[in-house]
């Protein structure tokens, strides 16, 4: 029986029993006091003996609290009844004594607690009445016995009900049990769920608000973006965007503003005033006065007279370079391709009337800028015209440019030798264009001279040298040197080289110089002889090296105080490049899907430049740029100046680009791998020699067009039946031929109801090649078998035409 009753009395349950029991013992039951010495000797085992009877009593008490709820429950649901065995109060007294050591453990706490006891002191617990287990039968087990027959325990003194203790700690929060992603991947442990360590709740940190201190006055450079306009300004870049859309302008995070008048209402409208901030650009560009400005402003103590700097110009083949040569006594014409002038050439000699820089600019159209730069860098125009030809295209150019420029025109009338030379016809055209020759009354200087005879040379010069005496041209010697570059290419021992033309000051061995975003120390000079010199002063065309980068042509060069310098103005210029590059307004993304629609259609012919010098890149790029087509269009994926190298032919291999050449070379060890990659290459040396070229390859990308030619026509009269050839239409040939090889269309109704090819053609019983008109002939189509009398068969053949562009 003890090993099957269950006691769950706590060390709490059994002091709280303790304390009621003193409070509901009955007065009567009270002894008279004692003696406190008998008292404190008694006490501990009074105390003990009071503590076992009442853990009997708790524990038949709630024995007998269950058997009735037991019975309650088996009035209202009928179930099976099981057995119940009640323990006898000796056997709940010997469960008290094995509690009793945890009871009695400190004793210290019992005798100090005695004395305040004594007040009340509750005599022996009343007698219970002993209740006997039913013994079971020897032949059923004791479980077997119904609940029911068992004698329920009722005490004699019923205790009153134990108030629940308070429980001191917070009630613990129960967590909602959520299906979640550990539960669908097997990583949740529900049995030691409960038992996880919980991470200790840190209180959230209140973020501090700093009061924010917004500048009155501000001062920017341009171009800046919204975002670090706003930085600036120590605002949200959303409150400057959302006030820009409101006036109508939309722009993102990372756009530039570039205009001053926005920025600075910008800033009114958040209080701020906004001042531009110039001084850098200022500093880049070292100066803000022209070459033209800054001699005008020197003092004439300073400047001394400087020879002219003259251009020819003109239309192509009209004897421009022809009367240079004569001029300065050598051969530049067969240096030439093509016996036209492709290079600007720049030289210095001296005449009887004093020296004279000379620009030989080239007359084909594809060098507008060429001879746009010509134009801008000189004193007097030189205007070519053939005399037995006239005023051509290129000529009016050049007059349109030379205005331009402000230059004054003087025209020289070449071919004098030639009988069918009409100077006459050319003064009526000069005089159309509001050049009034000097033989006619009017202000414009024209000269007759040939290039082969030399005839009216000298008078040219002359005239030259007069018009620069009206001009007064003067430069001061003693300034940094100032000019502009005329052209530029890379050479293979001395890398990057410029011909620069020094219109200020004197330009010196050593050097540092700024031009563009780019900058150099120059380390040699040479004339236009080739020869090495120290200096050059104004009106001196020179080649230089040194260059950290190929000069592009028509960039002013300056001269610095050191290299150092020279590099950090380069690199400022350049960081300012790419400034206005990314402030440039960019095709959306609905304007790009546009252009592309747009485009979708046309076929793209890739292509990789390379020249010899800059000017040349420029002028293919420039005619390249003027091939209008519908159905192709050009796509350059490099340009540069020099040889085609190795990298080259491998970006073409990976663009499946085509490598054009002009006035350039392969290098040697290229050629295998050209081979190697299949890739197309064309060089030529005259210019639109290459236009032609590379027109000729956007043709071959067009799909060929289709076009038929009938032949001859057969109508079918009968149709013979074959179990192993099928059916076999039985024709006349009405008009032309009908070949084997042709091509045959089926006509029944007016409409075309098949097209393919002839599987045989015999004329009585042979098979023949041909059949002409008004002959009978059998034909058998190839996979056709639906034939009837009465229809049209058309023999024609297929041609295929290119497509213009």
């Amino acid at each position: 029986m003890g090993k099957h009753l269950k006691l769950n009395i706590k060390n709490t349950q059994l002091a709280e029993a303790f304390k009621i029991k003193k409070k509901v013992e009955p007065a009567a039951n009270v002894e008279a006091p004692k003696p406190a010495a008998e008292e404190s000797e008694g006490e501990p085992k009074k105390k003990l003996t009071r503590l076992k009877e009442d853990a009997t009593i708790t524990s038949a008490v709630k024995q007998a609290e269950k058997t009735l709820a037991a019975k309650e429950k088996e009035s209202e649901i009928p179930k099976k009844k099981k057995a119940r065995i009640i323990a006898s109060p000796e056997e709940a007294a010997k469960a008290a004594e094995a509690v009793e050591e945890e009871i009695t453990a400190p004793s210290e706490a019992i005798e100090e607690a005695a004395p305040k006891e004594e007040a009340i002191t509750p005599a022996a617990p009343p007698a219970v009445e002993k209740v006997e287990a039913p013994k079971a039968p020897e032949a059923k087990p004791a479980a077997s016995a119904p609940a029911a027959e068992q004698p329920a325990y009722k005490p004699a003194h019923p205790m009153p009900a134990v108030a629940p203790r308070k429980e001191l700690r917070p009630a613990k929060r129960k967590e909602e049990v959520r299906f979640d992603s550990r539960d669908r991947q097997g990583l949740r442990d529900t049995d030691n769920e409960a038992w996880r360590k919980r991470r200790a709740h840190k209180p959230l940190r209140r973020a501090v608000q700093e009061e924010i201190i917004r500048p009155k006055n501000l001062t920017v450079r341009l171009p800046i973006t919204i975002k670090d306009l706003a930085q600036e300004m120590k605002l949200k870049a959303s409150q400057l965007i959302a006030k820009l859309f409101m006036q109508g302008i939309t722009l993102t995070l990372n756009d530039y503003l570039d205009d001053e008048t926005v920025v600075q209402l910008l800033g009114h409208d958040f209080d701020c005033q906004i001042k531009i901030d110039t001084s850098e650009q200022e500093r880049i560009r070292i100066t803000d006065q022209t070459i033209r400005q800054e001699v005008g402003t020197t003092s004439l103590d300073d400047l001394v007279l400087r020879c002219p700097v003259v251009a020819f110009m003109g239309h192509v083949d009209h004897g421009k370079t022809s009367l240079i040569d004569y001029i300065r006594k050598s051969n530049r014409v067969a240096g030439e391709a093509g016996a036209i002038t492709q290079h600007i050439g720049a030289f210095r000699v001296k005449t009887n009337a004093g020296d004279v820089a000379i620009l030989d600019t080239p007359g084909h159209e594809a060098f507008f800028e060429m001879r746009s730069r010509g134009a801008n860098v000189t004193d007097i125009v030189i205007l070519v015209v053939a005399g037995d030809e006239g005023i051509r295209a290129q000529t009016e150019e050049a007059i349109r440019q030379a205005r331009e420029a402000s230059v004054p025109i003087l025209v020289a009338l070449n071919k004098a030798d030639k009988p069918n030379f009409d100077a006459q016809k050319v003064y009526r055209e000069l005089a159309d264009r509001d050049l009034l020759p000097e033989a006619w009354g009017g202000t414009t200087i024209t000269v007759n001279c040939s290039a082969v005879t030399g005839k009216g040379i000298t008078e040219l010069l002359e005239m030259i040298a007069l018009q620069a005496e009206i001009l007064e041209l003067r430069a001061n010697p003693k300034s940094r040197a100032r000019g502009t570059v005329l052209e530029s290419e890379m050479h293979k021992g001395l890398g990057a080289v410029a011909t620069v033309l020094v219109q200020n000051g004197t330009l010196r061995k050593g050097d540092a110089i700024v031009f563009g975003h780019y900058s150099g120390r120059i380390k040699t000079m040479q004339d236009d002889h080739g020869k090495m010199i120290e200096e050059a002063g104004p009106s001196t065309p020179v080649k230089i090296t040194g260059l950290s980068e190929l000069a592009e042509a028509g960039n002013e060069f300056i001269v610095v105080k050191n290299e150092k310098e020279a590099r950090e103005l380069a690199a400022a210029r350049a960081e300012g490049f790419k400034r206005e590059t990314a402030a440039k307004p960019k095709l959306g993304s609905l304007e790009k899907m546009m252009a592309k629609k747009e485009s979708g259609e046309k076929k793209i012919l890739p292509l990789i430049l390379r020249a010899d010098v800059q000017g040349s890149l420029e002028a293919l790029k420039t005619s390249l740029g003027k091939i209008r087509s519908e159905k192709v269009r050009l796509e350059i994926v490099n340009a540069d100046v020099g040889e085609i190298s190795e990298s080259d032919i491998e970006l073409a291999a990976a663009s499946k680009a085509t490598i054009v050449g002009f006035h350039t070379s392969i290098e040697s060890h290229a050629d295998d791998l050209i081979k190697q990659k299949k890739v197309p290459v064309y060089t030529q040396d005259v210019i639109y020699h290459l236009i032609d070229e590379v027109k000729n390859r956007m043709r071959q990308l067009l799909d060929k067009i289709e076009q038929e030619t009938d032949t001859g026509e057969a109508l079918v009269k009968a149709v013979f039946k074959s179990s192993q050839l099928g059916l076999i239409a039985g024709c006349q040939v009405t008009d032309g031929n009908i070949k084997r090889q042709h091509l045959v269309r089926q006509i029944r109704g007016g409409q075309v109801i098949w097209k393919g090819k002839m599987s045989s053609l015999k004329r009585m019983k042979e098979d023949v090649k041909e059949v002409q008109k008004g002959f009978e002939c059998g034909i058998l189509l190839e996979g056709q078998s639906d034939i009837k009398e009465g229809d049209i068969i058309q023999a024609y053949e297929i041609t295929y035409l290119e497509q213009d562009l």
